[in-house]
């Protein structure tokens, strides 16, 4: 009895060890975050529908973070979206306190040119919503519909080549014989809606809640024509045409699954790989308790910017997937997109 009591007694001191160390275990990111700035990252300007989304973010992120830190908003607009997405990568900090937004198609980028980041290491923290896409003209454009888009010249403008409206309306000319004619070089997607308005272009490819949260009088006042949809269902435009099903071939339609993944990101949140994995692990529970946050939501309701949450963990798969596109097929996009 008495070997048996010193055995218990002598187990003690590594007993209340394992106790005391436990909590401080638990409270380390906590303690971390106390008192530190967090920067959620805009990759464009804040004034269109990313940094809306960045904006709700940043006001209602940090009480969901462990040791509540602040939070402010930062942009670094160019590249479409890749400026910001090489400054996230490479030269931020990788503590856990910086914070990327995604222009989504630049999580392509590095599969069709040379960028000095590569969005398969990225730890992605959730998306706010997948973006369901669009290419919609102006109502005195002279299309309509698909039918006279393939038959007439329609003037398309885009903010440059890596950019989703110049990958849409060019992969629409290849699998669907359309007639876009694209213009590169608009400083953002409401100098391109300036130019609807004005005249100089006719359309713009644009994501649904793009249109919905962006210009909510346009679609209300019939103000636009939708050619194609792709990426996700629209429920406001059931009978429109989907780029997939115009894909002929296997090859044509492995193109538009490749085009898609951007809308399937959507308004996806990212840290750099470096960042520690507890730290991450904090930062999209946070992340996904913000989009249960009551306040969050009716702030969001407020602004007509759509909710519909993705984990992480799945944007990680739907990134790793795409990465893994056959090295052939990747070869015969960049000859359509007209990447070297």
């Amino acid at each position: 009895m008495s070997k048996r009591i010193n055995l218990t007694l002598a187990a003690l001191p590594a007993l209340a060890l394992i106790g005391l160390t436990a909590p401080v275990s638990a409270d380390a990111v906590s303690d971390f975050y106390d008192g530190k700035t967090v920067t959620v990252m805009v990759p464009s300007g804040l004034g269109a529908t990313l940094g809306l989304y960045g904006r709700l973010t940043t006001e209602h992120l940090g009480k969901h973070i462990p040791g509540n830190p602040n939070v402010i908003i930062q942009s670094r607009p160019g590249g479409g979206g890749t400026k910001g997405a090489a400054y996230a990568y490479n030269a931020a900090p990788k503590d856990g306190t910086y914070i990327a937004e995604a222009l989504a198609p630049s999580v392509l980028a590095p599969l069709l040119r040379k960028m000095k980041f590569d969005a398969s290491k990225f730890q992605w923290l959730g998306s706010i919503t997948p973006r369901p896409a669009v290419l919609s003209v102006w109502h005195k454009a002279p299309i309509s519909d698909l039918a006279s888009a393939q038959k007439k010249e329609a003037v398309m403008g885009s903010t440059g080549l890596g950019s989703e409206t110049y990958l849409a309306p060019t992969l629409m000319n290849h699998i669907a014989g359309t007639k876009f004619k694209i213009v590169k070089g608009y400083k953002g997607g409401a100098k391109i809606n300036k130019a609807m308005e004005g005249g100089e272009v006719h359309g713009r490819m644009n994501y649904w809640s793009g249109w919905t949260a962006g210009k909510p009088a346009w679609i209300s006042g019939g103000k636009l024509r939708h050619i194609v949809s792709y990426g996700g269902d629209i429920k406001e435009l059931p009978n429109l045409p989907r780029m997939i099903n115009l894909a002929k071939t296997g090859e044509h339609k492995a193109m538009v699954k490749f085009l898609e993944v951007a809308p399937q990101v959507g308004m996806g949140f990212w840290v750099s790989p470096e960042v520690p994995k507890a730290r991450v692990a904090a930062l999209s529970k946070a992340f996904q308790a913000m989009l249960r946050d009551p306040a969050f939501l009716a702030d969001a309701a407020k602004r007509k910017a759509p909710v519909n949450p993705v984990s992480g963990a799945k944007l990680n798969q739907i990134v790793a997937d795409v990465y893994k596109t056959p090295p052939a097929t990747i070869a015969k996009l960049k000859k359509v997109f007209g990447f070297k």
